[in-house]
This record gives structure tokens, sequence and C-alpha cells, in this order.
């Protein structure tokens, strides 16, 4: 069996965490940012960083879900820590299938905070109903899970280096949420460029099915993070990384048939324990500028890799530098 099949087995049955929150220091004046924020592993990874006394932006659509998980985290902060809790629950407001929604967010974030320490993009939709489309009329997988995400770093990346130059090295993180459903995306490398949908071929994505649509946006999120990491590492001083929270149970599922929820429940874990995966990328000493920046983690909280060839891909080919091209014209409009 080769090193790749044993992490996959690992993955579903992954050993104790080894950072928790029981391992951070205090956060007070950190400022944190995660999208997917009012729900499943975004929300627990919230109530983690709260709990720390860090600020943390909450993204999502409504002020009602934004509410609703501030009770939720308030009346139950995180265990392992002690109150009293001085962390602070903020929201930004932007829709990530709407792309005309996020640069007024980011905007407003920039009038009121001058520092970034990290931001997780982790929110998603995985496999909506055939033909499900963004208001801008990509398919709702790739236009959420990446294309918005990349609109989201790219207005963040001056505040993100400027953060870099101030702060510690190696406190400040891109962390760019994928999942072990990777392994479904197109081979070889993860993106079938053909298939991808853009504003100049919206239907493209038509040519394959849901599951390895969501695939290639996880394929996506990868790629990403490693490209933001021979960009932004060593002349900026930021750190990227990808990973694979683990199988949870989140509202992540809401569109995934009954039959396969069945299959999918006996292998599921609490959002948790995702969290405590993001955390781990957020905080590893492990990770840093001229250490593994750019690495790919898996639950619940270590080292991994991709499937080989979405690797090769970006280590001996030029798959981030051609993603990276296509979404900078995809969000080119959006940035003035």
């Amino acid at each position: 069996m080769s090193l790749i099949s044993f992490q996959t087995v690992s993955e579903y049955m992954p050993p104790k965490p080894t950072l928790t929150e029981e391992h951070l220091p205090d956060l007070t004046g950190r400022v944190y940012i995660i999208t997917g924020s009012t729900s499943g592993v975004g929300l627990e990874l919230a109530r983690i960083l709260y709990s720390k006394n860090a600020r943390v932006y909450l993204c999502g659509r409504s002020e009602a879900t934004y509410k609703a998980a501030v009770a939720n985290i308030t009346s139950k902060p995180s265990s392992g820590t002690t109150g009293p809790y001085k962390g602070e629950l903020l929201f930004l407001q932007f829709d990530l299938t709407n792309l005309n929604t996020i640069k007024p967010a980011v905007q407003q974030f920039l009038r009121t905070e001058t520092l970034l320490h990290s931001v997780w993009y982790n929110a998603a939709v995985m496999v909506p109903p055939k033909g499900s489309l963004t208001a801008q009329g990509y398919e709702l997988q790739w236009g959420t899970n990446v294309v918005a995400h990349f609109l989201l770093h790219t207005l963040l990346t001056p505040i993100l280096i400027a953060s870099a130059k101030q702060l510690p090295p190696n406190s400040v993180r891109t962390v760019w949420v994928s999942s072990s459903v990777n392994m479904a995306a197109p081979s070889p490398g993860g993106i079938d460029w053909n298939s991808i949908s853009t504003v100049d071929q919206p239907a493209a994505s038509n040519k394959i099915g849901a599951w390895k649509l969501y695939g290639q946006s996880k394929a996506g999120a990868i790629i990403c993070a490693h490209e933001t990491a021979q960009r932004l590492g060593k002349q900026h001083g930021v750190v990227a990384v990808s990973l694979n929270p683990g199988n949870l149970k989140t509202p992540l599922q809401r569109h995934v048939p009954g039959w396969q929820m069945c299959l999918m429940n006996r292998i599921l874990f609490e959002p948790r324990m995702g969290a405590l995966t993001e955390l781990f990328a957020g905080f590893a000493k492990e990770i840093s500028v001229e250490q593994n920046n750019g690495a790919y983690v898996i639950p619940w909280g270590r080292l991994g890799e991709p499937r080989r060839d979405i690797k090769e891909g970006y280590v001996k080919g030029e798959t981030g530098k051609k993603l990276w091209d296509i979404l900078e014209k995809e969000v080119q409009s959006y940035l003035h």
C-alpha cells in the first residue's frame, strides 16, 4: 500500500489532536476573519478564538444568522478555557455567491482595523442541485469556493502584507480550506481546464458531475494556497496553508441525497474536530515562512499531502500560475 493510501485511511480514522485551545496563548488584540463562521466548523473555530479573547469577524449573509451565532458562542464558550471572556464577535456581511458584495465588506473592515493576523477561507458549497449558479453566472461550487474566496483574498492582500511587516514572524496566515474530496478532482492536476466555469464560458461545468466539480473546487483551494505561499511567503512574510478539515457533520451536507447521507453518517465527526484541524493550520509552529509554507494539513492537525498529481501539477508544472492568472482576470472588474 502506498504512503498516500496509508494517509487516506488515517484521514478517516485520525489520531488525537495535538494542538487545542489549551495550547494557545491569550489572543487579546489579535484580529481574525473566518468565512462560513455562522455554522459548522467555522462557528466552532470562532468559538475557540473568541474564548481566547480574540477579535473575530464572523462572515455571513444575514444579520439574523450572525446574531444567532453570537448567542451560541457566548452562551457556551470553548471547553478548556476559563473566563472572564473578553473576545469580540463582529459581523462582516457579504454573500460569496455575489461578487458585488465582497469589496464593500472589506472596505468596512479596513475602516475599522489596521492589522489582520489570519483569515480562514472556510465557507463552501457542496453538490448543490444541478444548474445552480452564482449571481454572476458561475457554477455555484466553483464560484463560491474558489472565485469568491480569491476575490476576498486579493482585497485583503495589502493588509496581510502590512500586518506581516509589523507582527511576529509566521503569525500572519491565510488558510484555504479544502477537503478529502480533492481525491475526486479531475486528473491530472486536479483541474479540468475546459470545464472551469468562467464569465467567458459559464456553462462549461456541465461537462462533469457534481462530486467531481466539488473536488475540482477543493483542488483549487490547495493550488491557491501553494501559490499564495510562493507569492507572499519569503518576500512578504505571509504563511499560507490548505487543509482537509476531516469528515464532519455540518450544514455543508444539506444538498447531499438522503441515501448518500446514510452511508456518510457512519464516518462523520462533530464539527469541533474540524475546527481543531483549522486551528493547527493557523497556529502550528511546524509551519512557517521558511518551513512547510504552502503545506497541506490533515485531521486533526498533522502535516500531510494532497493527491500526488495535484501536488506535481503545482510543484513541477505551472498549475498554480495558470489558475492564478485565470482568477485574476475573473475578479479584475470587482476590485475598483
